[in-house]
């Protein structure tokens, strides 16, 4: 963006010069300066508009219909983020729960799946568990300023079905969520 506007003023300095001549003189040298400073400004206005626009379209892009691959011995499977409720390990095992409640056994670790999974969807709520955020069906306040979640999908699994947030994790989790 510098480049660009650098570009401006040097091609309008020498072209208001020259208007300047052609005219013939009549107009004062901060006029040019009130011209280059206004040209200046609608163009960083314009160029931060496009640059946000494309920011927004690759953010849309990234979640929108994004999808990851879950390797489980020699079967591999492609999930879309919306079709996943959530991650969770148990017994050294981590799987991944589905909408519908399937379950599919992964052979990532929960850290490898929070590196490659979208943060902005996804949170790692405790060592146990990962879950997407349009997963949440309920957040309740329980003792010690810790949060307790109900998912929209539940499974015969104790650790899902009361999935807990420490006190430390709270702040980053209500940022997250909201």
């Amino acid at each position: 963006m510098v480049s660009t506007l650098g570009y401006i003023t040097v091609t309008y300095i020498p072209l208001g010069i020259v208007l300047n001549k052609i005219v013939g003189g009549e107009t004062e040298f901060y006029y040019l300066l009130i011209g280059l400073l206004i040209t200046l400004l609608l163009s960083f206005i314009l160029i931060e508009l496009a640059y946000s626009l494309d920011i927004y379209n690759l953010y849309k892009l990234s979640i929108k219909d994004a999808e990851t691959t879950i390797e489980s011995g020699a079967k591999i499977t492609k999930l879309t983020y919306e079709n996943i409720t959530c991650f969770y390990s148990e017994n050294k095992i981590v799987y991944t729960l589905q909408n519908d409640g399937t379950t599919i056994t992964t052979d990532f670790t929960l850290n490898e799946l929070e590196e490659k999974i979208n943060d902005q969807l996804f949170f790692r709520v405790n060592r146990q568990i990962i879950i997407h955020k349009d997963a949440v069906d309920q957040i309740e306040k329980v003792a010690n300023d810790k949060l307790q979640i109900m998912l929209k999908t539940s499974i015969e699994n104790d650790a899902i079905n009361e999935i807990n947030i420490s006190r430390y994790n709270r702040k980053a989790f209500i940022t997250w969520f909201q």
